[in-house]
């Protein structure tokens, strides 16, 4: 009997892992999910025909076409995190989800010289709305005969545009900057610009550096962020900040930390 017992013990036993066992292998398996914060250029569906746009859900075995080899996107997923999805190196339908940036540092404190300057306006710089910036006043100081200037074509006409100040403080914003004979004109995208310090009295103007001044769409940003934060565990203010700023920094251009900061409270209540 008791043989008997320790059998049926053992095939209650068996039975009960086969259903565990079962139950598991019936799970579905699971596919990566991505979110669509921003294309550049144009990436298409080959299924439907349709361009991939901000705020798309796309599986990870979806099939897509690049126009270009330019083209890319910022994609998110809520278990994997943000990246950039880019056209293979082998060609045909196939994708790269390469990590995107993380942990981009800004710089803060006054322009001290020539060279400060020089780093600070180079290769796109980032304008959003308005920001402003501490300048030394002993190597540059501000008044009416001395200031700074920003110099850029439109339409064909070379604009030159004096930046306000206040003090020390010197001031970008970008209305201000595209405003023309008192005609504020549309805010382009991308605008290649010089900008120049003016000793007035001594009718000479140093050229400091050339860049490309990057204006983002307030109303595109904003639709673009809410999907990184809506996808993000965690959800703290300083991993917004960190997650936003790299992202502001890979598709757009060089972020200033207290910019970043102004407008996040401004325009997305962060």
């Amino acid at each position: 009997m008791k043989n008997i017992k320790f059998v049926s013990a053992l095939a209650a036993t068996t039975l009960t892992l086969g259903v565990v066992f079962m139950a598991f292998m019936s799970r579905p398996s699971v596919i990566d999910s991505y979110k669509v914060i921003k294309v550049d250029g144009k990436i298409t569906y080959v299924k439907s025909g349709v361009d991939l746009a901000t705020g798309d859900n796309f599986k990870s075995s979806e099939k897509l076409a690049f126009d270009t080899d330019d083209s890319r996107a910022a994609v998110i997923s809520k278990l994997k995190g943000r990246f950039v999805l880019t056209p293979s190196a082998k060609g045909g339908k196939a994708a790269n989800l390469l990590p995107a940036m993380s942990n981009v540092s800004t710089r803060g404190g006054a322009m001290v010289n020539t060279m400060d300057l020089k780093k600070h306006f180079s290769d796109n710089y980032l304008l959003l709305d308005e920001l402003e910036l501490k300048i030394n006043s002993d190597s540059y100081p501000m008044s009416n005969n001395n200031f700074f200037y920003l110099q850029y074509e439109l339409n064909g006409e070379v604009i030159p545009k004096k930046l306000k100040h206040n003090g020390d403080i010197l001031e970008f914003t970008a209305k201000d900057i595209f405003t023309v004979d008192g005609k504020q004109m549309p805010i382009p995208l991308k605008t290649n610009m010089s900008i120049y310090y003016r000793d007035n009295l001594n009718k000479v103007s140093k050229k400091i550096s050339s860049f490309t001044l990057v204006v983002p769409n307030t109303e595109n940003l904003k639709q673009e962020l809410n999907v990184i934060i809506s996808e993000l565990k965690d959800n703290s203010k300083e991993n917004f900040t960190k997650e936003i700023t790299s992202y502001l920094y890979e598709f757009y251009g060089k972020p200033q930390a207290a910019n970043v900061d102004y407008w996040l409270q401004k325009e997305m209540k962060l």
